[in-house]
């Protein structure tokens, strides 16, 4: 199945093991119609951008490779979730000057305070050692994720939602559907599993397939994607990306605005 773009991808500027060129020349290759960088936030400790003037480079990258080769180029970021308040690591500026913006909660990432991190990232690290401090650690984390979509109108995407940071997926999915935000089903992970993507589903979430691809051969690899769809009987119009939706377009907050 050829899905109509993949908008989660990492370059050198993040983690990635590849430029930005080498994304825009495998997307091509896969034959999608759009792909979108989307580098970490600068406030996770070794993945993050070094700095968020980097997504201006990145954009003014994109500027010198023309569309008119078959593929639509568009900047974005995945920004890390700091705290139960929903606040993200990149300023409202830079925001402002991004095609499309995903948000998750990433391992080190630097809190707004050390009452923050207690309660979101020190707690989750607690989650193996019994039930009440797993049960405490979903609690946090949720808030963490509701905030970030209820707080950010501009948000497109909560990436791979529950990895590493176990979620009450259900209440996600229904903070996704009331606030327009596309729930992923991320291919570099495998992640969420076929039971969290049918709570997801079951909340009213609509869907959008990446492959948070950090090396060329994972750019457009959506396979497991399809599966997913495939296995659950998802609804194929609340699969953003899926062949014929019309992609970016038919979806992005800013496109729609």
């Amino acid at each position: 199945m050829q899905f109509f773009g993949d908008y989660h991808t990492h370059s050198r500027f993040s983690d990635g093991r590849q430029s930005v060129g080498d994304i825009i020349n495998a997307a091509r290759a896969r034959g999608l119609k759009e792909i979108a960088i989307t580098d970490h936030g600068p406030l996770v400790a070794v993945i993050g951008v070094r700095d968020v003037s980097d997504y201006l480079k990145i954009k003014a990258e994109l500027a010198t490779h023309p569309e008119s080769e078959g593929i639509r180029l568009l900047i974005g970021a995945e920004a890390n979730i700091r705290d139960m308040h929903g606040t993200l690591d990149i300023p409202r500026e830079i925001i402002e000057k991004l095609d499309l913006l995903i948000a998750g909660l990433h391992p080190y990432t630097l809190p707004t305070s050390l009452e923050d991190g207690m309660g979101v990232f020190v707690q989750n690290s607690l989650r193996h050692l019994g039930r009440y401090q797993r049960d405490k650690a979903i609690e946090h984390n949720t808030l963490a994720v509701l905030a970030a979509i209820d707080q950010n109108p501009d948000l497109d995407i909560i990436s791979h939602p529950g990895l590493f940071f176990a979620l009450d997926i259900y209440e996600v999915g229904r903070a996704c559907a009331r606030n327009d935000v596309l729930f992923e089903i991320n291919c570099g992970h495998n992640f969420p599993d076929l039971s969290a993507i049918m709570e997801a589903d079951r909340a009213g979430a609509s869907f959008i397939i990446n492959s948070d691809a950090h090396f060329e051969d994972s750019v457009g690899s959506l396979a497991y994607g399809e599966y997913v769809i495939e296995t659950l009987g998802i609804d194929k119009d609340r699969v953003a990306n899926y062949p014929g939706r019309g992609g970016y377009d038919t979806w992005g907050k800013r496109a729609k605005h």
